[in-house]
């Protein structure tokens, strides 16, 4: 091999060397261009799932709601019928003693 043919070759690898080089950083760039739209969709996602959770708290709290309102309604019924048991007893004393009114 001569001279001249030992530089062709030699140049040629380089020429590859550089290409080779070119080519790994434009595919890196163009991941790391892709990984940053990735996180920043990634973040758009995360805070419309934050707004979606926030905003269907309050059907959670429904069941409180409806829990309570059922405990109230036990407590009026239990007041209703004690108050019907005291009713009762209150006008079989009345009309033990003669009418009270008359």
């Amino acid at each position: 091999m001569t001279d001249a043919q030992l530089y062709a070759v030699w140049g040629w690898s380089l020429v590859v060397a550089a290409v080779v080089v070119v080519l790994a950083a434009a595919l890196l760039i163009a991941i790391l261009i892709v990984t940053r739209r990735i996180l920043a969709h990634a973040r758009q996602a995360l805070a419309a799932a934050e707004a979606i959770a926030e905003d269907t708290r309050i059907i959670w709290k429904l069941d409180d709601t409806n829990r309570l309102a059922e405990e109230v309604l036990d407590a009026a019924k239990s007041i209703e019928e004690r108050g019907g048991h005291i009713a009762g007893t209150l006008q079989g004393d009345r009309a033990a003693s003669g009418g009270g009114t008359g």
